[in-house]
C-alpha cells in the first residue's frame, strides 16, 4: 500500500482517482492546489504525487519545481487537459520539469492504474543491470 497525495482543481477528478486507487488499496490525500499539496508532503512522506498542471494559486509546474528543490523522493505522475498550451506540449515540459511520468486527461482506467503501479515499483538499486 502506498501513500498518493492526488492534486487537481476539479473535485470530480480527485473524487473519480481516489475511489479507484482506494480500491488499489492505496491510502489517498487530495489537495486542490500545489500550495496545499506542498503543505501536506511538509508533514507526511507521500509515495506518488498525481499532479494536475493547470490550477489557481500555485500551479503544476510550480509544485513541481518546488518538490524537486526539496528533494522529495516522491514520484510525480503529470496529468493535463491542456490550456493555452495543448496537453502534449504542456506534459512535455512537466517531464523537463522533473515529473517521472505524464498522461493526458480524461484518464482512463487501464492506463491510469499501469502508470501508478509502474510508478510505484520499487527503483533497482544503483550499479544493478536490470531492465
Amino acid at each position: 500500500m502506498a501513500l498518493i497525495l492526488i492534486v487537481d482543481d476539479d473535485p470530480t477528478v480527485r473524487a473519480i482517482a481516489t475511489e479507484l486507487l482506494r480500491a488499489d488499496n492505496h491510502a489517498i490525500l487530495e489537495a486542490a492546489d500545489g500550495a496545499q499539496a506542498l503543505a501536506l508532503m511538509e508533514r507526511l512522506p507521500v509515495d506518488l504525487v498525481i499532479l494536475d498542471m493547470l490550477m489557481p494559486n500555485v500551479d503544476g509546474l510550480e509544485t513541481i519545481q518546488a518538490l524537486r528543490k526539496r528533494n522529495a523522493t516522491a514520484k510525480i505522475l503529470a496529468i493535463s487537459s491542456g490550456g493555452v498550451l495543448d496537453s502534449a506540449s504542456l506534459l512535455r515540459i512537466a517531464l523537463t520539469f522533473g515529473a517521472d511520468a505524464a498522461m493526458q486527461k480524461p484518464l482512463r482506467i487501464s492506463g491510469f492504474r499501469g502508470a501508478v503501479n509502474r510508478l510505484l515499483e520499487p527503483d533497482p538499486p544503483a550499479g544493478s543491470n536490470a531492465a
